[in-house]
């Protein structure tokens, strides 16, 4: 699967250091991007492997919630 937000409002260089930490050590996480400039966030993952319910779990205990983002893509 993957997954994508723009403008992730508590998305800034401290938090992407966090994620970066976060989305290394998930087993099924296959690529991702973090953008801070733009607040992006782009995540391909093995949904076998990780649920995007723990996904989102596990962004929000790094710092990064997806509550109020203005736009979000999964596929």
């Amino acid at each position: 699967m993957e997954f994508k937000a723009l403008r992730v409002p508590s998305l800034d260089k401290d938090i992407a250091q966090k994620l970066n930490i976060v989305l290394k050590g998930l087993p099924g996480v296959q690529k991702f991007e973090i953008t801070v400039e733009t607040q992006e966030l782009y995540i391909m993952f093995d949904e076998n492997q990780l649920g995007f319910q723990s996904l989102a779990e596990e962004l929000a205990r790094a710092g990064c919630s997806l509550r109020n983002i203005n736009a979000a893509l999964i596929m």
